[in-house]
């Protein structure tokens, strides 16, 4: 046998070395399992990925339950709630309930920056909210209601508009920079794309309520000088949002019959738009303070008077 053999393989084998590889062939090294336990590697690594898909599978399916419960179970988030004939009745402990009519949809949104948020899609819902102020908000497809510590009622009707109605605080009713404020005893109705209205107190005669309605459904072309002849003092409310939603002769107007109805504001700084004024004015309508509205609102800065004159 030529030594070069067992050096590189190379020359001659010797007929018993030639053998001894044959015999020991079987026990060569190999990067890959051979025979049982290749079958045995394989059968570990199918299970390992059966698990890790069964796993991924209870991840993605899990969803995270919300504060709110029908009888006592909690609503998974995102849930949508159909009454359908029936009524049923939400519950968050350190927040409220809401009462759902029949043929009612409301949604469980996530809640976002520890505020509870709803979507009301259509029907009426009832709302009783002992939560901090601000910390309770509802959707609806015109606009959402920003909860003031109260008790309201909201509606959405099959053609996205809305009605919303307050029995005690107030509710600040939002669509962009277009605000509406109301307080208990006032309605408010909102327009899809257009947002909410003028609020006014349901005691009002009918003669301001049917001009409120040619002046919403009209984007401000229509009813504006049969509000302002025909409000009293305790539609000074109404006259309010009409300052910040007017501009020119028509705020003028508006200031003008403001001012005799409620002695003591700033006549001129509304008439400019000047947020202070505004502030000051909502005050002495007596109906709560807008200091802390104003401190929650800081990011969004100053009254939208100019951004949203028609």
């Amino acid at each position: 046998m030529s030594d070069q053999y067992l050096w590189d393989r190379t020359g001659e084998p010797d007929p018993e070395i030639a053998g001894l590889e044959t015999v020991l062939a079987e026990y060569r090294y190999s990067a890959r399992p051979k025979g049982p336990r290749l079958r045995n590697f394989k059968l570990l690594a199918a299970a390992a990925c059966l698990v890790l898909f069964a796993l991924a599978a209870i991840w993605l399916q899990r969803k995270p339950l919300s504060d709110w419960r029908i009888a006592g179970k909690r609503i998974v988030v995102g849930q949508t709630i159909d009454t359908g004939s029936s009524s049923e009745k939400l519950e968050a402990p350190f927040f409220g309930e809401v009462s759902l009519d029949s043929n009612s949809r409301l949604q469980v949104l996530p809640a976002s920056a520890g505020n509870q948020r709803l979507a009301l899609r259509r029907g009426t819902m009832h709302a009783l909210i002992w939560a901090p102020p601000a910390s309770f908000q509802v959707e609806t497809p015109s606009a959402q209601t920003i909860d003031l510590g109260c008790a309201y009622t909201l509606t959405v009707l099959p053609d996205d508009s809305g009605l919303l109605s307050v029995q005690a605080g107030w509710v600040a009713f939002q669509n962009g920079a277009i605000e509406s404020f109301i307080p208990a005893g006032a309605v408010c109705r909102t327009r899809p794309r257009l947002g909410p209205g003028l609020p006014y107190f349901e005691s009002a005669s009918q003669t301001l309520r049917d001009a409120v309605a040619r002046y919403d459904s009209t984007s401000g072309r229509e009813g504006l000088s049969a509000i302002v002849s025909s409000a009293r003092k305790h539609d000074a409310l109404t006259l309010w949002h009409l300052v910040v939603r007017t501009k020119g002769d028509d705020r003028g107007l508006v200031v003008q019959r403001f001012a005799a109805l409620v002695p003591g504001i700033d006549a001129s700084g509304l008439n400019s738009g000047s947020g202070s004024a505004i502030d000051q004015a909502w005050n002495l309508l007596g109906l709560g303070g807008a200091d802390w509205w104003r401190m929650w609102k800081s990011s969004a800065g100053p009254w939208p008077a100019a951004e949203t004159a028609k």
